[in-house]
C-alpha cells in the first residue's frame, strides 16, 4: 500500500515511469474486468487502453488517501457504459446495472462494483423465467426500441396482444424482482 501511494504520488507529478508500474499493476485486472461485461476481446482491449488515457488524464484528481481501485474502475465502468450507449442493442441489457451504479460509483471499491456485476445475472435469471412468447415480445420493446405496432407487424398479432403481454411481462418481473429487493431499480428500468 505505501508503495502504491508513493507511485501514485508520482503519477499525480506526471512521472512516466510511475504510469507504467501502475499499468503494470492494473492492466490484466482491468482487461478481465471490462471482458466481464463486453465479451469481444479486441473491443475489451480498447476500452481498457482507454482506461489508462483516462487515468493519465485524470492524474490530478486521483486521492492516494482513497482505494485507487475504486478510481480505477469507477473509470472503467463507466467506459464500458459508454461503449454500450454508442452502441445502443446492447445498452439496454447493462441499464439495470448502470441505475445502481451510476448513483455510487464515486465511492465503489473494486471488490463492491464486481458484487454488482451480479445484477445482469439476475436480470439474465428474470427474462429466462418469461414463457418464450412474452420474452420475445419484451426484447423486441426494451432492447430493440421497436413500438408496439412494429411488433405487433412483425409476428403477426394485435397491438392489444402486445399491450397484455408487455402488462403481464413487467407484471411477472416485478414480481421476480421483488423477491430480490431490487424492485425500486428494475421498476424505473422496466418503465422507461
Amino acid at each position: 500500500m505505501i508503495v502504491e501511494k508513493d507511485l501514485l504520488a508520482r503519477l499525480k507529478n506526471a512521472d512516466e515511469e510511475a504510469f507504467t508500474q501502475i499499468f503494470e499493476m492494473y492492466v490484466k485486472k482491468v482487461y478481465q474486468f471490462v471482458l466481464s461485461y463486453n465479451k469481444e476481446k479486441t473491443e475489451a482491449e480498447d476500452i481498457t487502453q482507454n482506461v489508462f488515457i483516462k487515468i493519465w488524464e485524470k492524474k490530478l484528481l486521483i486521492n492516494i488517501d482513497k482505494s485507487f481501485e475504486g478510481f480505477i474502475f469507477t473509470i472503467a465502468y463507466r467506459l464500458v457504459i459508454d461503449y454500450f450507449r454508442k452502441n445502443s442493442v446492447h445498452f439496454h441489457r447493462t441499464t439495470i446495472i448502470g441505475l445502481a451504479e451510476e448513483s455510487i460509483a464515486s465511492q465503489v471499491n473494486s471488490d463492491d462494483l464486481l458484487k454488482r456485476h451480479s445484477l445482469e445475472s439476475l436480470y439474465e435469471k428474470a427474462l429466462q423465467s418469461l414463457p418464450a412468447k412474452r420474452k420475445e415480445i419484451f426484447l423486441l420493446s426494451r432492447h430493440n426500441g421497436l413500438s408496439n405496432k412494429q411488433i405487433a407487424e412483425q409476428l403477426g398479432i394485435s397491438i392489444k396482444t402486445v399491450e397484455n403481454q408487455m402488462t403481464a411481462t413487467l407484471s411477472s418481473l416485478k414480481a421476480f424482482f421483488s423477491a430480490s429487493d431490487l424492485i425500486a431499480i428494475i421498476f424505473i428500468f422496466l418503465t422507461r
